[in-house]
């Protein structure tokens, strides 16, 4: 039994999975080993982001000293991510009432005066003023650009003692793998095998006879190694092979693969399945997603049920595409179109944001809900845009897990960019020349955007 102030706390190591053992404190204020760096990567479902969250919580309770900070690419995904997850282990283990949760700023906080904070690379200036730190956890490492890292590295000091940094990702690189940073930093130096754990160590002379031993270790997990892990989630990433070959490898086998460039974005996409004639129900909601480039302004109409087959049914009747206009004129074509149909409202995130391309200053969406007469319930935008690299996963497993139609004639745009945008060396969609319709995914996007906030489950079957 340890002591926090007024509880004992005892938690046993059969509440971490196996895999992770040899990375469970056993003394407080101690690492075991003592590892400066502790990789943790594989496939998805492996436990490795739970594992780190319950670990930080068993220092965050014990440690005479503890001052975490959860760091992300983006910092308004840290939330739902890193935060959520050690919310959610608090609570599940009873521990509740020794803990305040607060959004803002973005803190965890405990009772005997340690606690967790959260910074993101978007808002660099305070990842620079960080410091007193006595752990870091980086999330989706593989976000992270090498100048990142060497940022955060170079930023995480105290004079409470030595800093301990886990990292948390999945094997996916930005090109070829063998060139990412992450990689050749931390896998191209170990000869041995990357896919158990190991252990590396840097030797740095900052003066003559004076060396410094830098140490890290990589841990590899994948779905296998969690018990916890529920049959329709197996058979989901075990469908990967046939989905996506890309993110079997890396989600599934938790494996270092490279992408194809110059493949289809929407792989799955079947003209001759899914361009199908449809026309909109009365009866049922009209999702209108909407994109806004500066030319054009795009938006996609789309509804969706299950059948009576239990498969789910997603259509897209129509889709808008104004040059040289702006939102004002596309509201008012779509109530030309579809005249007192109940609207529900998604689609790029950042239309949030205040424009100049809007009248009085307004941001795109608060000129939808005027212009359409809607409640806020009707408005469902994410507060950031789905990252397009995982994003293909989900869109491809809609072509392959529902039944899609997309009229050829009143959708022939979104038709024409499920089967012409392509994916570049980074996995991201290759929009280099305007000029060229095939490089445009005008269409494409509003999709994306409509799957994602509608259909995201199809990846939790």
């Amino acid at each position: 039994m340890e002591q926090t102030p007024d509880v004992d706390v005892f938690i046993p190591l059969d509440a971490f999975l196996p895999v992770y053992h040899h990375l469970v404190p056993l003394i407080p204020d101690v690492p075991v080993p003592d590892i400066d760096i502790d990789l943790l990567f594989g496939g998805r479902d492996s436990g490795k982001s739970r594992f780190v969250a319950s670990v930080l919580v068993m220092y965050c309770l014990h440690a005479k000293y503890f001052r975490g900070v959860l760091v992300r690419k983006v910092f308004n995904t840290i939330k739902d991510s890193q935060w959520q997850t050690i919310k959610d282990v608090i609570e599940e283990w009873g521990m509740s009432e020794l803990f305040t949760f607060i959004t803002s700023p973005l803190e965890i906080r405990c009772i005997n005066g340690n606690r967790f904070i959260a910074r993101g690379f978007d808002v660099p200036e305070k990842i620079k003023s960080t410091f007193n730190i006595s752990h870091a956890w980086v999330e989706e490492g593989n976000e992270l650009s090498q100048n990142d890292f060497i940022v955060l590295m170079s930023t995480l000091r105290s004079n409470k003692g030595k800093t301990k940094v886990w990292v948390t990702f999945n094997p996916e690189a930005d090109g070829h793998y063998e060139d990412f940073w992450l990689y050749k930093m931390f896998y191209a130096p170990y000869k041995g095998n990357i896919y158990k754990t190991f252990r590396h160590t840097w030797e740095i002379e900052i003066q003559k006879d004076e060396i410094v031993q830098l140490h890290y270790q990589s841990t590899h997990s994948t779905y296998l190694d969690n018990r916890y892990v529920s049959g329709v989630r197996k058979a989901f990433l075990l469908l990967l092979e046939g989905i996506d070959p890309y993110y079997y490898v890396a989600y599934t086998l938790g494996k270092w693969g490279n992408r194809k460039v110059g493949d289809a974005f929407c792989f799955a996409f079947d003209r001759k399945k899914h361009g199908k004639p449809c026309t909109a129900i009365y009866t049922l909601p009209l999702y209108l997603s909407f994109d806004f480039n500066v030319n054009p302004i795009t938006c996609g109409v789309y509804q969706s049920f299950i059948q009576d087959n239990g498969r789910r049914m997603i259509r897209c009747p129509k889709t808008f595409k104004l040059e040289n206009s702006d939102i004002y004129a596309l509201c008012n074509e779509v109530l030309t179109y579809f005249p007192n149909y109940l609207y529900v409202i998604t689609g790029d995130a950042t239309g949030r944001n205040s424009s100049a391309l809007v009248q009085d200053d307004l941001n795109y969406y608060t000129v939808i809900q005027q212009k359409l007469n809607l409640s806020d319930g009707q408005i469902k935008v994410p507060s950031v845009n789905p990252k397009v690299k995982e994003n293909r996963v989900l869109i491809n497993a809609a072509f392959k897990l529902a039944d899609v139609e997309i009229d050829p004639v009143n959708a022939k745009d979104l038709i024409f960019d499920c089967e012409n945008v392509a994916v570049n060396d980074m996995g991201e969609i290759d929009k280099g020349d305007r000029t060229n319709p095939r490089k445009r995914a005008d269409h494409l996007d509003h999709w994306r955007y409509y799957v994602n906030i509608e259909h995201h489950d199809l990846l939790k079957q």
